[in-house]
């Protein structure tokens, strides 16, 4: 929480409102594991299951999940995604082995409130959002660079947030890239209470059916009103599977020692509300996967031009899971069109290479209206 005080001084209003975003979407991703498991405590199988999406939530650190893997994958190489992963095995298994014993001992332990843990996955992400802002917009040397994105890295929950950040920053502040590969997606909050063994949760604890209930309700409108701009539409079913579980989670009446629980779902609405601005194009990166010769059809707008003569760019915020994976994809042409700046371009043609780097060879260009919804969802 200090982190994210601290830094919510000295960045703008619209980077404070895609934190929130960030947060909500994690949130939102993370509901159905984390109620999921607090409702079947007893088959630890299910806590493995975020491992398929994005890892939020889940006993495995998020390093470990497959979108995660195959993202560092395409943009690092087999060494690095196979080196992370086998660091994220020996960190929870360092952890595990220390902290297993208390919660195996203690079903009402702090690990099975789930409004907690996502409260901490919701603070974790926001901190973690400003934090690689921070570092996008501002010049750091390569040791402090460094040292930020690791620290941003322990904060990420989302592992695909981290190795996009790290692809982003890969050129233009390499430090920073592989802080973030160092640490993100290694931790996660319910792993953090595992080392430190917190004790039971207080007997103070309230029932907390209307926090659930209104939790389903939020999930529930945000499945109906759609998720542009939060959540890969692909991943929808999870928000229904999110409101069934808090739906449950109300009616077997789980209990949480958070006094200001009801808040939750009121933060959560806000940062909907806020709305989702597209992340800062100041680091913004190639499509991942591009070669020389591959047909491309891409829609973006047009980037403040560099200068007078400079080729056209075209920029496009994209989302793998959730919001707090949003990266901007840059694609340059080979030919400065006269269209103005923010105008919205269909690009069609071959990539080839210009002077070391890949550039579309556009063969068709059109004037487009803006999308309804500026995400391209991977």
């Amino acid at each position: 929480m200090a982190l994210s005080a601290g830094l919510c001084a000295v960045v703008p209003s619209a980077t404070l409102f895609g934190a929130l975003a960030s947060a909500a979407g994690t949130v939102l991703e993370a509901a159905p594991f984390v109620v999921g498991s607090a409702l079947g405590a007893r088959l630890r199988i299910a806590r493995c299951l975020p491992s398929l999406a994005c890892g939020c939530g889940g006993a495995l650190p998020a390093a470990l999940s497959l979108p995660s893997l195959a993202l560092c994958w395409i943009a690092f190489g087999p060494a690095v995604a196979l080196l992370r992963a086998a660091a994220a095995i020996g960190v929870a298994f360092a952890l595990r082995r220390t902290g297993s014993r208390a919660i195996a001992a203690d079903r009402t332990n702090p690990e099975n409130d789930p409004l907690r843990e996502l409260v901490a996955l919701g603070t974790s992400s926001f901190g973690a959002a400003l934090a690689v802002e921070f570092l996008r917009t501002h010049h750091l040397g390569p040791f402090v660079s460094f040292a930020a994105g690791a620290l941003a890295g322990l904060f990420l929950p989302c592992g695909t947030a981290g190795i996009g950040a790290a692809a982003a920053f890969r050129f233009s502040n390499p430090a920073a890239a592989v802080g973030l590969l160092a640490t993100s997606g290694f931790l996660s909050p319910r792993m953090l209470r595992m080392r430190r063994s917190i004790a039971r949760i207080p007997s103070q604890s309230v029932r907390a059916g209307f926090t659930y209930v209104s939790l389903a309700l939020a999930c529930a409108c945000f499945a109906l009103w759609g998720t542009h701009g939060f959540l890969n539409p692909r991943l929808a079913p999870l928000v229904e599977l999110g409101a069934v579980c808090c739906a449950i989670a109300a009616l077997r009446g789980l209990r949480t020692s958070m006094r200001f629980a009801p808040l939750l779902p009121a933060a959560l609405g806000l940062a909907l509300i806020a709305g989702s601005p597209p992340p800062s194009a100041t680091t913004a990166t190639l499509p991942l996967g591009l070669y020389p010769g591959e047909a491309v059809a891409f829609v973006g707008r047009v980037a403040e031009s560099q200068g007078a003569r400079s080729p056209t760019t075209l920029e496009r915020a994209a989302i793998l899971c959730c919001r707090a994976d949003a990266q901007v994809l840059s694609l340059p042409l080979d030919v400065r069109l006269s269209f103005p700046a923010h105008a919205w371009i269909s690009a069609r043609g071959v990539i080839s290479l210009r002077d070391g780097r890949m550039v579309l060879h556009a063969d068709r260009i059109d004037a487009v209206a803006a999308p309804a919804d500026p995400y391209v969802y991977l």
